[in-house]
């Protein structure tokens, strides 16, 4: 995990993306930020992420339920500091009409490219998923408003990316699935770690892809060479039966024993052997091919 930023402008920016991704906001008499993930170590970075010059009080409980296979932990921020601290945010807004929940992204994200970057963070790291790059290339982020999935969509392209939206039980899926729009979305998490491990997984895929074309051609080419062989054999084959020896040029009597001694060789094998340049070697067996489909 990174360590948190210590800008409280990207604290409150990358709040904002975990608590509008894995998070709920209860208000009423007593309001609260509650969010919850199943990684111990998201749950302890949540707990540490809120401003402390704000009356909090905060609390981290494991919550473990028999159809879970892995505990969920839930963080807590309760108390008089949690309203202006939804206002610094940019989520909640209150004045003469009560309290007004500001719909997409919050104006905490908005103020320049690392805020937005921030705010990914939170996102990525409250309902985020990146897939083994062994497997495939793919990473979402998953929120539950339409509004703000139309925002990130358009704050990814903003930064040279081409992310697609699904829905998925009730919830928006933002997501990449390429190499490249991948690395660059951990690029811009921050995660060059990740980003340099998928580009040598990337680079292996590449490798081995070229290893196999490589070997596929070869295997290509030599059966045609087989096939390039076995034909000019049963040709010369038909010439010495019906020329008497004496009477096929000494090129051509030359080239049709060294491919009957060496049949497995390649043109430029049998070439040097007769001391000839291949494209020499070429024509002698051409004329023998030619001279016995004559015959």
């Amino acid at each position: 995990m990174n360590a948190r930023p210590r800008s409280v402008q990207l604290r409150l920016a990358q709040l904002a993306g975990l608590t509008l991704s894995c998070g709920s906001i209860r208000l009423g008499s007593s309001t609260a930020i509650l969010c919850q993930s199943e990684s111990e170590q998201v749950a302890a970075y949540i707990h540490g992420l809120a401003p402390r010059d704000l009356p909090l009080e905060r609390a981290m409980l494991q919550k473990q339920k028999a159809h879970r296979r892995v505990p969920l932990y839930l963080v807590s921020f309760s108390g008089e500091g949690v309203p202006p601290l939804l206002e610094r945010m940019g989520v909640m807004q209150s004045g003469a009409e009560g309290i007004l929940l500001h719909a997409g992204m919050p104006k905490s994200a908005l103020s320049g490219a690392e805020t937005k970057r921030a705010f990914l963070r939170g996102c990525f790291l409250g309902g985020g998923y990146c897939s083994d790059p062994k497997r495939g290339y793919r990473m979402e982020l998953v929120v539950r408003d339409d509004r703000l999935a139309r925002d990130l969509a358009a704050l990814l392209t903003s930064f040279s990316l081409t992310p697609e939206r699904a829905e998925r039980s009730g919830r928006q899926v933002i997501y990449v699935q390429d190499a490249e729009n991948v690395t660059g979305f951990l690029a811009l998490l921050g995660a060059s770690v990740g980003a340099m491990a998928l580009m040598d997984v990337q680079a292996e895929k590449d490798m081995r892809n070229y290893v196999n074309r490589a070997n596929n051609c070869e295997m290509a080419n030599l059966g045609k060479q087989v096939d390039a062989s076995l034909q000019q054999q049963a040709a010369i084959r038909t010439v010495l039966e019906k020329v008497p020896s004496g009477k096929l040029p000494p090129t051509l009597r030359e080239a049709a024993e060294l491919r009957l001694n060496y049949p497995d060789a390649t043109l430029a094998e049998l070439a040097a052997r007769a001391g000839i340049a291949k494209s020499g070697m070429y024509h002698r067996l051409a004329r023998l091919l030619k001279l016995a489909g004559e015959l």
